[in-house]
């Protein structure tokens, strides 16, 4: 038997036994009890051993299944009950790694061959002498040690089956012959397709021949390689390992190469997203800071410091309240404490430089955040001196356009107001929420075609101002005039929106007209001056010369008295033409009826009669409406005699006054207001005419027509009555 040891074995017997790394327990199974005292004695006095003695198969298994420290077992082939043999089984078959030599006192080849099938790991027989038990130590010392050295190859496979870490084995030549599953994993390449491969397999281009040369040049010289390579895995997607390369060297010869490989993809996409983030931060204009509980500053880039004016490294370790003295240090923690963990407040506070001492304003936003069971607050900062003066210039331009007097009109591009001022309101009688969300359309008045406002809009879309005027219309239905400039509001280039201004000119509209009126009247004026001045005047040319003929002048003499009191009449009448003509600007309210009651008193009315079927207060120049009256009943005194009766009443937007006289023809109605214009060989034709100059000057309106009874009324109306407004 001894001639089939292995070499394993042979060098085993070479080692000192008392060089084992651990005591070995031996579980001795013989039914001779003294002679296993003997063996055991030995073994333990002679050789280190710790020996337990077992009778029977059947307590030796007991001993084991209660006993986990036994390092190999001992067994006598002839024993009762249960022989060597069929305890070799039973125990194979519970502990299959466990050292097994059977030592036996009566035996042969057969049992010696039976006994290796069943998985002994050793057979020895019984001699006599003292060298059979430091053979049995000696066989007992190689078991234990090459199942020691199994157990340990075993665990380091398992170690490396079970690695985190990618682990690689090539022979000297470089060719893989083993890959445990982590480098399976990365790779993408099973072990089957990585057995008999090269590195190579794995190679991404990424570094260049003369890196593998330096490499291999490192290894090939025994030392240990370590640093970073991306390789490519199966599917083409590149990965970063930290790869440790170590020779495996036997007697002094590289016989292979074993590289432990940590995939460290994410480790360095971590790094470049933070040497992204790292120069964003510098980069971005915003400033960024960061402290802890304690309030110190760990980080701040240059932008933060640039507000401060100073540096980052300045910043970086001091309190947060030193770098912004007008923080209250003492305040700190309550502020700190207030805040919940994710939140972010927003406020706008004022900063001390360090350089100038000057304050500048500064927005902030500070989140309180925890990392890793740190808290920090990342706060960013903003110089926003430029926005407090657009905001500052706003707020005036705003207020500006608030008061001015002139109405403004806000729009997008698709004419939806967005703001009127209190003049838009005002000027509209549409209040702000009424008008925001409408388009201008609500104060379309009619008075402009389509045709118009299509010129308008193409004008405006094209990025060009539109002045003109309009005529709206309130929310009460009135009419104005607007004198509009609408500007288009431009970004880039593209039209966005339009602002209107819109000057009311209604008043200086009616002005022109009124002007243009009394232009007229003033050159008709003339015309009548000089037409009915210049008849007396040839008249009396006529009874001048007839006097210097006559020896008696006195008829010629009264003839011309006549012309002169006409003329006085007509220059009178002319002047209060002229006066009445004037805008009444102040009116007050004063009742008809008292007004039409003075005038009667002022007018040789004789017999004629007034009456009064009801009153209202309205607004007028009393003294002008008195003069009004006064026209009217000596024209119903000429024109109906002394027992014609006057009537005063009411009408819808007005009044009326009518007598009972023979009436105006229909055909005369239209020219009765006519200077000059009179039935009678005594009138001036201008009471009438005044008249109309009264009712012009209060923008009222006079019509002719039938009295109930036949004679002349005369209606007004455009009264502003105080009673309508209540």
């Amino acid at each position: 038997m001894m001639s089939q040891r292995t070499q394993l074995e042979a060098d085993v017997q070479s080692v000192d036994i008392g060089s084992a790394e651990t005591t070995i327990t031996v579980l001795f199974v013989e039914d001779d009890d003294a002679f296993a005292d003997i063996v055991a004695t030995y073994l333990e006095r002679e050789f280190g051993f710790e020996v337990y003695t077992e009778t029977s198969a059947k307590d030796a298994l007991g001993r084991l299944d209660s006993e986990s420290k036994i390092s190999c077992v001992v067994s006598d082939y002839a024993m009762p009950e249960m022989d060597g043999l069929a305890f070799l089984e039973a125990v194979k078959g519970r502990y299959p790694d466990l050292p097994f030599v059977m030592f036996a006192g009566q035996g042969s080849e057969e049992v010696a061959s039976r006994a290796i099938q069943l998985g002994a790991d050793d057979y020895l027989e019984k001699d006599t002498g003292e060298t059979r038990y430091e053979l049995l130590a000696t066989r007992i010392n190689s078991c234990v040690t090459i199942a020691r050295q199994q157990q340990k190859l075993q665990d380091l496979y398992t170690a490396m089956e079970h690695a985190g870490h990618a682990i690689l084995v090539t022979d000297a030549d470089g060719t893989i012959t083993y890959a445990n599953p982590t480098m399976e994993s990365i790779s993408g390449y099973s072990l089957a397709e990585l057995r008999g491969q090269t590195p190579a397999v794995l190679g991404s281009e990424k570094q260049d021949e003369e890196f593998y040369e330096d490499l291999w040049e490192i290894i090939l010289d025994g030392e240990v390689w370590t640093g970073e390579i991306v390789n490519q895995r199966k599917d083409g997607q590149e990965y970063v390992i930290d790869q440790t390369i170590s020779p495996i060297t036997e007697e002094g010869e590289i016989t292979g190469f074993v590289a432990i490989n940590r995939d460290i993809t994410a480790r360095k996409q971590r790094e470049r997203n933070l040497q992204f983030f790292e120069q964003a931060i510098e980069q971005v204009g915003t400033g960024i800071a960061a402290y802890d509980e304690t309030g110190t500053i760990l980080y701040a880039n240059q932008a933060y410091a640039d507000i401060l004016g100073t540096t980052s490294e300045e910043l970086n370790g001091r309190h947060m309240a030193t770098a912004n003295p007008r923080f209250d240090v003492t305040r700190f923690e309550s502020y700190w404490n207030s805040f919940e963990n994710g939140e972010s407040r927003r406020r706008e506070t004022l900063h001390e430089r360090f350089d100038t001492g000057s304050t500048v304003p500064v927005e902030t936003v500070t989140t309180h955040v925890t990392i890793e069971g740190d808290e920090y607050h990342i706060g960013t900062a903003q110089d926003i001196t430029e926005r407090k003066e657009r905001e500052r210039q706003l707020r005036v331009f705003r207020e500006a356009v608030e008061q001015a007097g002139h109405a403004v009109v806000i729009a997008d591009s698709d004419g939806t107001i967005e703001y009127v001022n209190p003049a838009f309101e005002e000027m509209t009688g549409y209040a702000r929420e009424e008008a925001i969300g409408q388009t201008p359309a609500i104060l379309k008045s009619g008075e402009q075609s389509d045709d118009f406002y299509r010129d308008l809009w193409e004008t405006i879309l094209d990025g060009e101002v539109w002045t003109g005027e309009i005529t709206n219309e309130r929310k009460d239905g009135k009419t104005y005039i607007i004198d509009q400039t609408i500007s288009p509001l431009t970004d880039d280039g593209e039209v966005t929106g339009f602002v209107a201004i819109n000057r009311d000119i209604t008043e200086l509209k009616q002005q022109r007209v009124e002007l243009e009126r009394q232009n007229e009247r003033l050159e008709k004026f003339g015309r009548t001056v000089a037409h009915d001045l210049r008849n007396p005047l040839n008249v009396i040319e006529g009874y001048l010369d007839m006097a210097r003929l006559e020896d008696d002048p006195k008829e010629a003499h009264d003839e011309i008295q006549r012309c002169t009191d006409r003329m006085a009449a007509l220059i009178e009448e002319l002047l209060a033409l002229a006066e009445q003509g004037k805008t009444v600007l102040d009116p007050e309210p004063a009742s008809l009826a008292s007004v039409a009651t003075a005038a009667w008193e002022n007018v040789n009315t004789g017999e004629m009669e007034l009456r009064i079927v009801d009153d209202a207060e309205c607004m007028m120049d009393d003294s002008r409406v008195t003069q009004l009256f006064e026209n009217l009943f000596r024209n119903a005194r000429e024109h109906a005699g002394d027992d014609v009766t006057v009537q005063l009443g009411t009408i819808d937007g007005g009044f009326y006054l009518e007598d009972d006289g023979p009436g105006i023809p229909p055909s005369d109605r239209d020219g009765v207001f006519d200077s000059g214009f009179t039935t009678s060989e005594d009138g001036t034709g201008f009471g009438l005419a005044i008249v109309r100059q009264i009712v012009d000057a209060h923008n009222w309106q006079v019509d002719v027509a039938a009295g109930t009874d036949g004679g002349a009324r005369f209606e007004f109306r455009g009264v502003d009555r105080v009673s309508d407004r209540e």
